[in-house]
């Protein structure tokens, strides 16, 4: 019957839900016991109809209508009533689903939260303070361990460093090139000459002293 439709078939979707055993058979007579109203209430359409049809002279058949009509209007609040219980128990039904699915959820947040709690029970705040200045200290130890193996294995002498400059000195003065020695004398012929010589580019040349002759050119 039409008037049978429980909370989740008048949304237009058949219900999900698993019902318990109990409001499994409840349900199922209440919709047994639907079916059964329907088909009286319209066996009782169908004899006010011939009734009526026979029209209002006829006295024993505007009886029956009234009887008729009573009947039926007893079976549509009988059916009503079943509706609204039926409603009920797919209500109750439907909210025992929410419950185990809740309860469900609860013991999972429940076992996770505990297992959190070991995990972090394992996790020292301290313990784990400690393990960061280790690391640390172990990152500055490394850093100096690389910079050792980089360095200069001969070090820093100062005294050696004085003997090889001096040394240096010593080679460039005697290949005349010493800063601010002036031109270094070049022998010719067994005669030197003298760092002083006149210029060319002067038209008169000035006498330069020397201790040994100028070298002519």
């Amino acid at each position: 019957a039409g008037g049978s439709a429980g909370p989740c078939r008048a949304m237009g979707s058949r219900c999900s839900v698993t019902k318990s055993s109990e409001l499994e058979g409840a349900s199922r007579t209440i919709e047994e016991q639907l079916a059964s109203l329907a088909a009286k209430i319209a066996k009782v359409e169908d004899e006010l109809r011939e009734h009526v049809a026979r029209g209002p002279s006829d006295h024993l058949a505007r009886q029956r209508s009234l009887q008729a009509i009573k009947r039926k209007n007893m079976l549509e609040e009988q059916r009503r009533r079943l509706v609204g219980t039926q409603f009920n128990i797919d209500s109750l039904a439907f909210q025992q689903e929410q419950a185990r699915v809740a309860l469900t959820a609860f013991k999972a947040l429940k076992s996770g939260t505990e297992e959190l709690k070991a995990h972090q029970m394992k996790m020292d705040v301290g313990q784990v303070d400690t393990l960061c200045d280790d690391a640390a200290m172990l990152a500055e130890e490394m850093r100096n361990i690389s910079d050792a193996m980089a360095q200069d294995y001969g070090g820093h002498d100062a005294d050696a460093e004085a003997a090889l400059e001096a040394e240096y000195l010593k080679l460039s003065r005697e290949n005349g090139q010493v800063a601010g020695s002036g031109t270094a004398p070049m022998a010719c012929g067994g005669r030197v000459a003298s760092t002083y010589t006149a210029s060319r580019s002067l038209p008169h040349a000035l006498p330069v002293p020397t201790r040994y002759p100028v070298l002519e050119h």
